[in-house]
């Protein structure tokens, strides 16, 4: 193999395995991103949760929710929907 084209090929070498990694990093900020999505819907529906466990009858009926819809909501583990 000539120089010239041995040069031509490490360099379409690197090219690739640049691509590569610039593609991996990209899947990797695409998973990150999908992983803190969901930890930060879990982290509100918790705190939703736990805030009308605390409210009051009147603030329920101002809201147009029951005792009984609220003891459901409120007995969901943060993942359930």
């Amino acid at each position: 193999m000539s120089t010239l084209k041995a040069k031509h090929f490490h360099l379409i070498e690197d090219l690739d395995i640049a691509a590569l990694t610039f593609a991996a990093i990209e899947r990797i900020e695409g998973f990150a991103a999908t992983v803190s999505g969901g930890i930060k819907l879990w982290v509100r529906r918790s705190n939703e949760r736990r805030l009308l466990g605390q409210m009051s009858h009147r603030m329920l009926d101002d809201i147009g929710l029951t005792i009984a819809e609220v003891d459901k909501e409120s007995a969901k583990f943060f993942w359930q929907k």
